[in-house]
């Protein structure tokens, strides 16, 4: 046991480490992600300055129309840190499938659960250095700069937010392994659940189109660790006058509940995927 655990730490550093070599090795592809960060940050930040809500909506949330360039910059600071708990799995197998890798990950003692998480903490690392200074930019700008305790809290949340969609971003590596060409399939399931479950707008904004409809949808999202990650996002940036779905603090509790069980379930399914690779040889690739 103990030698697995130790085998295991020693893929999973090796693995960290051939990330960060290719970045430095590759500097268009680390340009590209440092640029698509930027974007997307400035991008929410520049659309929120011109975004309203229906004054209904605001109501069920408890927040102006001035809050509005915040709300939209916390959907885009958990969208960013999600995304890379999800889709750097998908990029890591996509490019291992190109280069011919893959099939040495599957017939070697190697772990796959540490080939697939290694991508997902290097960006991580990576996104936290260049994130910050532009975060900071953007409070500056939205005027809540001066709190310590709105920094500290949020960036948290953003740190809980990557670690609880690692299952997330573990489903959509084993699907492409299982499947040629997954990354449209990927990418319109990834974006229907940013905008399903708050990333423009806040689940509670459903109760305005029709109020059964908001309410059933309250509860399907509430399955998910995305609208526990909106939602606490939401409930430090803006305080005690925002109004989360449940009680904050229930919140915390379901969603690492969440986190473990999803893990779990995704630790299930790699079993499933090794099977049958091994039996395939994956030639499904």
């Amino acid at each position: 046991m103990k030698m697995s655990i130790q085998y295991n730490a020693r893929v999973l550093f090796k693995s960290i480490k051939r990330d960060f070599t290719t970045y430095k090795r590759y500097r268009a592809f680390f340009l590209g992600f440092i640029l698509e960060m930027v974007s997307l940050t400035l991008g929410f930040a520049l659309f929120g300055g011109a975004y309203f809500f229906n004054p209904e909506v605001l109501s069920y949330i408890g927040l102006a129309e001035s809050d509005v360039f915040i709300f939209l910059l916390s959907g885009a600071i958990i969208q960013l840190f999600s995304s890379v708990a999800t889709w750097a799995p998908l990029n890591r197998v996509e490019n291992d499938i190109h280069y011919g890798t893959i099939e040495a990950i599957f017939v070697t003692p190697a772990s796959r659960m540490s080939y697939l998480l290694s991508t997902t903490i290097t960006r991580g690392i990576i996104g936290f250095v260049f994130f910050l200074p532009l975060y900071v930019l953007t409070l500056g700008i939205g005027g809540v700069l001066t709190n310590g305790a709105v920094i500290g809290y949020t960036l948290l949340i953003a740190l809980i937010t990557l670690i609880s969609n690692v299952a997330v971003g573990l489903y959509f590596g084993m699907f492409a392994m299982l499947f040629r060409q997954a990354r449209i399939f990927i990418s319109m399931t990834h974006q229907l659940i940013q905008f399903l479950f708050g990333a423009f707008l806040p689940v509670q904004g459903f109760m305005v189109l029709h109020k059964g409809f908001g309410t059933a949808m309250k509860y399907l999202t509430l399955a998910f660790p995305f609208t526990y990650n909106f939602d606490l996002m939401r409930h430090f940036m803006f305080g005690d006058k925002y109004l989360t779905l449940i009680d904050w603090r229930l919140e915390f509790i379901i969603l690492g509940a969440l986190t473990v069980m999803y893990f779990v379930l995704a630790r299930v399914l790699l079993i499933f995927v090794e099977k049958k690779a091994k039996k395939q040889g994956l030639a499904i690739l």
